[in-house]
């Protein structure tokens, strides 16, 4: 005889509720770390992108200081003659630079295109051969659509926010250090004076990023459920019409339409205020450095190509918070969109049994639930003391009206959910090998032939 078991498995009810309410993501540090996790051999290139950007960000930072000496040169020949060759030199050199720094740029371009769209790939395999694994008891809580909704939306979300956005940070925080530390060498009271007005709008952008990140994270939530409840009730047509429930499910996704309108609307206004206030912050670091730049130049502490010098510093200064503002919403999104994903596929599975190599003798069909005690819930049973034996060759009709358990027998004899030890000794469910089983699940009718 089988071993006595208690059958329980959790279930939380099934539709779109179980999706989530929404709120900032829960852990952000672990999805960071599960996806560069799962970067896995694309590592190495990535890397070799983020150090093409970095290079191409150095090489625009020799730009202003040359483009400072070629101002002195001409400046001091304008009393005499201008040093036409040495100008024409520098400006070699600066063409030459740029240009290598543009091809720096197009390869990690072309990397990063391919390690986003790689990842995405394994992303959607992974999702699929994981949706087989994982046991019934999952699809009774989680809708489809927002099974749906991860293998489409949220890995689409992953995908070009790698592609757009990582890239640029690494360049914008190279750009960002690299011209401090230019700036600081140059002339430091300048300097000061930029960075100042700079980090007071990084300071604000930081606060509004911060609030957006809720917001994110529920319109990847609300995206979700709503494509369940589309799903479902375009799945569902015949029965919605048949029952008259065309304005209850209306009014139901027009509430959800709703919510995700408010989440979507509160995040990329969130999001659009940061660009025009870097605009501002970046001028107003201009007109700064300017008057403190014409102070100096009059005292004789500076020359004007230092002043030109350092347009083009607070210029490479402030670009990359801009850039960064606009990263920051794509990156807030990736971070839901990639604890959507991971937590899918962190999701327990069924038990592996590809080690079971018993093979079965002695076919006959005969089934025996003995004091079967069954919950979908583990709190909250269902079948409290159930018996009953099938001999083969017998047919069974299982009748009832709805939530008697009828399903729920087939599914505990097909074993669609996994049985658990039971601390009652006399529960079991017993089945003796079976050569044939055919259940006709329209009438709730299954039949045991003998082999």
């Amino acid at each position: 005889m089988a071993e006595k078991i208690q059958m329980t498995a959790r279930h939380d009810g099934p539709g779109v509720g179980a999706v989530g309410t929404g709120e900032k993501s829960k852990d952000l540090k672990k999805a960071y770390r599960n996806f560069f996790r799962y970067l896995g051999k694309f590592k190495w290139s990535f890397y070799l992108a983020a150090f093409l950007s970095v290079a191409g960000a150095v090489l625009n930072l020799i730009g202003p200081n040359k483009l400072s000496e070629v101002t002195n040169l001409i400046t001091a020949g304008l009393g005499s003659r201008i040093d036409l060759s040495q100008i024409v030199r520098i400006a070699a050199l600066l063409a030459f630079l740029y240009a290598l720094g543009y091809g720096f740029n197009c390869i990690q371009g072309l990397i990063m295109a391919t390690i986003s769209q790689r990842i995405t790939q394994n992303m959607r395999r992974d999702i699929s051969v994981k949706i087989d694994r994982l046991p019934l008891k999952y699809f009774d809580a989680v809708s489809t659509g927002d099974v749906l909704s991860r293998v489409t939306n949220d890995v689409d979300t992953v995908g070009q926010s790698m592609n757009q956005s990582f890239s640029t940070l690494v360049s914008s925080l190279a750009l960002l250090l690299g011209s401090t530390v230019m700036m600081l060498m140059t002339n430091w009271l300048m300097a000061l004076t930029g960075i100042f007005a700079a980090l007071l709008g990084f300071a604000v952008m930081m606060l509004v990023i911060a609030r957006s990140q809720t917001y994110y994270a529920r319109q990847q939530a609300e995206l979700g459920i709503i494509n369940g409840h589309v799903e479902e009730t375009i799945g569902g047509h015949n029965v919605v019409k048949a029952y008259n429930g065309e304005e209850k499910e209306k009014a139901s996704f027009h509430e959800q339409n709703d919510r995700l309108y408010i989440c979507a609307w509160k995040s990329q206004f969130l999001s659009g205020l940061m660009m025009p206030l870097m605009i501002f912050v970046g001028n107003l670091a201009y007109v700064a450095v300017c008057i403190v730049g014409a102070v100096l130049a009059m005292n004789g502490s500076i020359t004007f190509g230092t002043i030109v010098a350092f347009m083009l510093y607070i210029h490479l200064f402030t670009q990359p918070l801009q850039n960064l503002s606009q990263a920051a919403g794509s990156v807030q999104s990736m971070a839901a969109a990639c604890e959507r994903v991971f937590e899918f596929l962190d999701e327990p599975e069924m038990a592996d049994e590809s080690g079971k190599t018993k093979r079965i003798e002695n076919v006959r069909g005969d089934i025996s639930f003995e004091h079967v005690v069954f919950g979908y819930d583990p709190e909250r049973t269902i079948i409290h003391d159930f018996s009953d034996e099938v001999m083969a060759g017998q047919k069974i009709a299982i009748v009832g009206p709805t939530g008697a358990g009828k399903t729920t027998m087939v599914n505990l004899l097909m074993r669609f959910y996994e049985l658990c030890k039971s601390s009652r000794s006399s529960s079991r469910v017993y089945q003796t090998p079976i050569l044939n089983v055919s259940a006709v699940f329209e009438s709730m009718r299954f039949a045991m032939n003998k082999p």
